[in-house]
């Protein structure tokens, strides 16, 4: 049991679909193959959600991962009791908005005092976290702030395709003022250190422009010329083995699987939709800049099937596997 990494869940946002893949996933037991997993969330709504789905699964209460058995046919919950009131599934609301930030700062804070080695998030709801007071623009944002990390990045990565975002959750008329130099090299250098440290000895990284075909030297706009380049031409310098700029289209179109390691791209559809694609459904979240280990699913709350059986647990175990690869060695994984 020793060598399985503790990891810890959160229930995400309680009116989503996040307790219900958690009881789908639990009640296949190979999750304790690679893990030693437990929740972060209240305990007797996920025993509801249990009832519902038929589940024959055990909702064990403990209050610190000490107490956990970690035991196939039960579900180690880290009960915060923190769903007092009624929970309005499929919506919106402050009730839940507040519960699902609890569950990720108490995770957070288990993994910085290394009681747990990782962290996996179920879905949380912007607006419902915004209904509870909070101005985060999502998870990546509030792991920064919670952790106290100045530099973090969003990754989503696959066996297909790897992809990292400059700018996160942007308007599109407000990427341009993200995309600067330092954002740039930034975003290079750490993905280039995280590659180095769980992926490869020699990272290659591809880098795509923001304009369409990179700006036609300044035609379509210049922020290739201005910012991108310039990045790209100082992260060279230093040793780091990054090509482009490349045209979104073009790159992705003819993509070929380990031709680079990772792919940075401008801003959130220009990456997220050729990753998802490219791994159907079994792309994982990974924040990459924090203190600490974390990985989420690559879909949302799922508002309109939220309570309906629909929902698959496949993204979650998959985010849980691989939170626990992190967590080994980088040549133990090759």
């Amino acid at each position: 049991m020793e060598d399985r990494p503790r990891i810890a869940i959160t229930m995400g946002d309680p009116a989503g679909v996040g307790p219900e893949i958690i009881v789908k996933m639990f009640q296949d037991r190979s999750v304790y193959n690679f893990s030693c997993p437990l929740i972060v969330g209240d305990a007797t709504f996920l025993n509801e959600v249990a009832l519902k789905l038929a589940s024959s699964l055990s909702i064990i209460p403990i209050s610190s991962p000490q107490e956990a058995s970690f035991t196939p046919g039960s579900i180690d919950v880290l009960d915060l009791k923190n769903i007092s009131n009624g929970i309005n599934v499929g919506q919106a609301d402050a009730v839940g908005g507040k519960a699902s930030v609890e569950y990720i700062r108490t995770a957070v804070n288990l993994a910085l005092d290394h009681k747990v080695e990782a962290i996996t998030t179920a879905p949380i709801n912007k607006k419902s976290i915004h209904l509870a007071g909070f101005t985060w623009p999502g998870h990546t944002e509030m792991l920064a702030d919670l952790t106290g990390s100045n530099n973090v990045a969003l990754m989503l990565t696959g066996d297909a395709l790897r992809v990292v975002i400059v700018t996160t959750h942007v308007p599109l008329n407000k990427v341009w003022e993200r995309i600067t130099y330092k954002q740039v090299t930034t975003t290079i250098k750490l993905t280039y250190h995280w590659l180095l440290e769980h992926v490869t000895e020699n990272p290659k990284i591809a880098v795509t422009g923001l304009n369409p075909h990179c700006g036609d030297g300044g035609i379509f706009g210049k922020e290739e010329l201005e910012e991108i380049i310039p990045a790209l031409d100082a992260t060279r310098k230093e040793g780091i083995n990054a090509f482009g700029p490349f045209s979104a289209d073009a790159l992705f179109a003819k993509f070929e699987p380990n031709q680079y390691d990772a792919v940075i791209t401008m801003y959130h559809d220009q990456g997220m939709i050729p990753v998802k694609m490219a791994n159907k459904g079994t792309a994982v979240n990974v924040t990459i800049g924090l203190p600490i280990i974390r990985t989420s699913v690559d879909h949302g709350t799922a508002f309109d099937i939220a309570g309906k059986n629909y929902a698959s647990p496949e993204s979650l175990k998959l985010a849980i596997q691989s939170a626990a690869q992190l967590t080994k060695p980088t040549l133990s994984r090759s």
